[in-house]
């Protein structure tokens, strides 16, 4: 079987919103392992399209496109583990998607360690250090977010010498 014709062929039906078709084709691929089909099941499941909403479901597809290292259903799966009080597995895919350098999962990560939250303790040293990986990998309202942990981590007069040094990098980073 042709993986790619058949992928085609269902983003192409459900561009052309026969979201049947579309699931049928994209489950196909999926149980043959395919990442991106498997992110698609997940978001049909989880919007009912072409079958009845399952947010369950959707969640167990997003898992094992996480764990077939898609970072944006890590980062997905992840929340989820965070809304249902599962810390230490949301944490667990964070982690995974942030490695990954998924900058919205660097971001909420440094944010967490910032304020303590989801049982991480504070650690402004670590968040300024994924403040400074979210601003590398692009994410200008980091800026400031990182300034602040950074003074908190090391005091103002080394954060100023920080940014003195290192100002050019990040706003090169930033139009990038």
């Amino acid at each position: 079987m042709d993986m790619n014709l058949d992928y085609n062929t269902a983003c192409n039906a459900y561009e052309n919103e026969d979201y049947k078709t579309a699931f049928e084709l994209f489950f196909g691929l999926a149980k043959e392992g395919d990442v991106s089909s498997q992110m698609n099941i997940a978001n049909m499941l989880l919007h009912g399209l072409g079958v009845n909403k399952d947010e369950e479901k959707a969640y167990e597809c997003y898992q094992q496109a996480a764990d077939n290292e898609d970072s944006e259903a890590q980062y997905l799966y992840g929340w989820y583990c965070l809304e249902k009080d599962n810390f230490e597995e949301g944490l667990k895919y964070f982690n995974l998607a942030s490695n990954a350098d998924y900058e919205k999962a660097v971001d909420d990560l440094a944010g967490f360690y910032s304020f303590g939250m989801y049982e991480c303790k504070v650690d402004m040293k670590k968040a300024a250090i994924l403040y400074e990986r979210s601003v590398l990998l692009g994410n200008e309202e980091s800026m400031n977010a990182l300034f602040h942990a950074k003074a908190k981590a090391v005091g103002i007069w080394k954060t100023i010498l920080y940014f003195i040094k290192n100002g050019s990098r990040l706003l090169k980073a930033l139009k990038a």
